[in-house]
């Protein structure tokens, strides 16, 4: 939970000054990942705003693809910002952004419009969309478990027979 201090500003350090100095330097380093994702994909939505085609059926494919890429840069960069401050609230932009990740590999594939279209894309999907989804997913989940930690709640129930 955010603190507030003397002068009125809030304050989620409670939480970052209880975590050890590596998974303060992890977080970090999510964060610059994060970052680094978002900047990248920056000149990518750029291209895409240069280079896709015009479809006479959809005349908005252009801006259906270059919104949806600026969504997800806007949901890493939030992602980013919650990782820097270690943040536990960094879960729910962190399933947004997996969830992001899912779909554009989803449409990425399913709207390929030729094989060496379809072929980048599973590849992207393979080694870059799906990876990066999981392994946002798993942050949100160990940030959960440790935030269930501190609270002396067991993060594994037992299941029910």
């Amino acid at each position: 939970m955010a603190e507030v201090d003397e002068s009125g500003a809030s304050r989620a350090s409670s939480f970052a000054d209880q975590l050890p100095p590596e998974a303060r330097r992890r977080a970090r380093l999510y964060a610059w990942l994060y970052l680094g994702a978002a900047l990248v994909l920056l000149p990518w939505i750029v291209y895409l705003a240069d280079t896709l085609p015009r479809r006479t059926f959809d005349l908005h494919y252009r801006a259906a693809w270059v919104g949806f890429d600026l969504i997800l840069v806007l949901a890493l960069l939030r992602t980013a910002y919650l990782a820097f401050r270690v943040d536990p609230r960094i879960q729910v932009p962190a399933i947004v952004t997996a969830t992001l990740l899912f779909a554009d590999a989803w449409f990425d594939i399913t709207t390929s419009s030729s094989r060496a279209d379809l072929l980048q894309a599973l590849v992207l999907a393979a080694l870059i969309e799906i990876p990066a989804a999981l392994f946002t997913l798993s942050l949100a989940r160990r940030v959960q478990r440790r935030l269930f930690e501190r609270a002396g709640i067991d993060p594994d129930p037992p299941s029910e027979p």
